[in-house]
């Protein structure tokens, strides 16, 4: 099943859905990244795959994919804790997590509130509780054909 999402706290969704990935899975950044500290972490690399693919062709961003290990989840949590970076298309435009060969979170244009969704892992049950803390606004079943 896949969900829309309406972001409220967009780190907060990030970390989520990391915490539900972490191990055998991977985290795809795509925009301004060089002053983030995150194009060398251990891991890394910059080629589009199958399902992780660059979603901005002109201007050309930068574009990392790095594993979702514990590690490497801890120092985004740090990296990524800088003021701003989730409040403007300044810094991180888009950002995908594949997970077991499937793409669980697509979040585009800068957690745009048409352009975010979910699947499993991410359940009914943790998009309840992502209400309740208000990480989302919302949360609805996508259509089928998406």
């Amino acid at each position: 099943m896949q969900w829309l999402l309406d972001t409220r706290d967009k780190p907060g969704l990030l970390w989520a859905v990391l915490r539900q990935c972490t191990g055998d899975g991977r985290v795809c950044f795509e925009g301004n990244l060089q002053r983030l500290g995150i194009l060398a972490l251990q891991g890394a690399t910059y080629d589009e795959t199958d399902l992780l693919k660059r979603q901005t062709t002109w201007p050309r961003q930068d574009f990392v994919i790095l594993p979702t290990s514990a590690e490497t989840v801890s120092t985004l949590k740090r990296s990524l804790s800088v003021p701003g970076i989730f409040n403007s298309h300044v810094d991180l435009y888009h950002v995908q997590i594949e997970y077991q060969g499937c793409l669980v979170l697509g979040a585009y244009d800068n957690f745009h509130r048409k352009c975010v969704f979910a699947r499993e892992p991410v359940t009914l049950a943790l998009l309840e509780e992502l209400v309740s803390v208000g990480v989302l606004r919302s949360y609805e079943q996508a259509p089928d054909n998406t």
